[in-house]
């Protein structure tokens, strides 16, 4: 979990203008008169972050623009008044970010207060939630291995299925990698129905490796 940025009273000041301005929605997030507000979430979250996505929890090791994203977890093009809420913020990386997008990852239909409940969410939530207890990342941008049902769906939401083809699976060079990371998962694993599904993969690799 993550620690919320803290806002002064003159940024406090500063957001509920712009909250209650004439025309405000999702878009104004792109207006120029909240670049320093912007600025401040940019530097906080990945210096509390320490330059590590909390979906695919790979550390990029740069602050650098191109590859990092201001995330709000609830969307702000679904939940425009949640645009500044701290809970609501964290660093996301452009991969992770991109394929959340406006996708729906919360069951409460709150506008004004924001729902501070683990249980409203349906992924991983960097502020409400233990990473672990959800979902294991044998090696992070690599495989991971859902101990919950919101763990299966940060797979899903953040598409971290994607790094399963980058990292050459179903190529031969690839096959004693993975043997060795589902036997890990394998190890740290307590859900049968996982035990016996990464088993499966095991005997399937092991086969295929022989031939």
């Amino acid at each position: 979990m993550i620690k919320a940025i803290l806002f002064n009273d003159d940024e406090i000041k500063q957001i509920n203008k712009k909250l209650a301005s004439k025309g405000f929605n999702s878009t104004s997030w792109g207006d120029s008169d909240i670049f320093n507000i912007k600025d401040k979430i940019k530097n906080h979250y990945l210096s509390e972050q320490k330059t590590i996505c909390p979906y695919c929890l790979r550390d990029l090791q740069t602050t650098h623009g191109r590859y990092w994203d201001i995330e709000h977890i609830i969307p702000r093009s679904l939940q425009d008044n949640f645009m500044f809420e701290p809970k609501n913020l964290c660093m996301a990386c452009v991969d992770c970010n991109t394929a959340k997008s406006a996708k729906k990852i919360t069951t409460s239909t709150a506008k004004k207060k924001y729902p501070i409940k683990s249980n409203l969410f349906l992924i991983i939530h960097p502020h409400l939630d233990v990473y672990e207890e959800n979902l294991q990342p044998i090696k992070p941008g690599f495989f991971y291995i859902p101990k919950t049902e919101k763990g299966v769906k940060t797979i899903e939401i953040c598409n971290l299925n994607r790094f399963y083809k980058f990292s050459g699976f179903g190529t031969d060079d690839s096959i004693d990698e993975k043997i060795f990371l589902l036997a890990a998962a394998l190890k740290q694993t307590t859900n049968q129905n996982v035990k016996k599904q990464l088993k499966l993969e095991l005997i399937e690799l092991a086969i295929k490796g022989s031939v």
